[in-house]
């Protein structure tokens, strides 16, 4: 499922609180971002506001009201995503150089709507274990139970 109108994600991607704490957070983590929220990826990040069942208002209230938190989960999750690169397996004699994995990090940049990702699952985290999940699973994210038990982790919610 994808809805053809993008205006959901826009309305929150546009907002200066979203920008303030994008701006703050590719300053703490170095990460290149899309100058241009594309199209296509506000209708695929509007899907993900529809999948939660969460309203904008509601969003943009705990955007506003919890932007520390959401900060700290977004540093987290960034950092155990780079950790779990960090930490992946490989054949004898073919571990890459310390440079070539600092490359496999910094290929391409991120869309503007990657804390839109992080602020819904920061959302559905404060409502709970299921709501969580049962998004997660509507999302199909391999290893849901997993994911939601590391996302409830990693926002200090648990």
């Amino acid at each position: 499922m994808v809805i053809n109108d993008g205006s959901l994600a826009e309305n929150i991607v546009g907002s200066s609180a979203y920008r303030e704490l994008l701006a703050e957070l590719v300053d703490a983590t170095g990460i290149e971002v899309e100058s241009e929220y594309a199209e296509v990826f506000a209708r695929l990040d509007s899907t993900k506001i529809v999948k939660a069942k969460v309203d904008v208002d509601d969003l943009m209230f705990i955007l506003t009201s919890q932007m520390d938190l959401i900060k700290r989960y977004s540093l987290s999750k960034f950092q155990a995503l780079s950790d779990e690169e960090d930490d992946q397996e490989y054949p004898v004699g073919a571990e890459p150089s310390g440079d070539e994995r600092s490359k496999t990090l910094s290929v391409g940049k991120y869309s503007q709507g990657f804390l839109l990702t992080n602020l819904i699952e920061f959302a559905l985290a404060m409502s709970g274990h299921e709501c969580l999940l049962e998004y997660i699973k509507l999302c199909r994210i391999p290893h849901a139970k997993k994911y939601t038990d590391q996302i409830i982790k990693l926002t200090g919610l648990g």
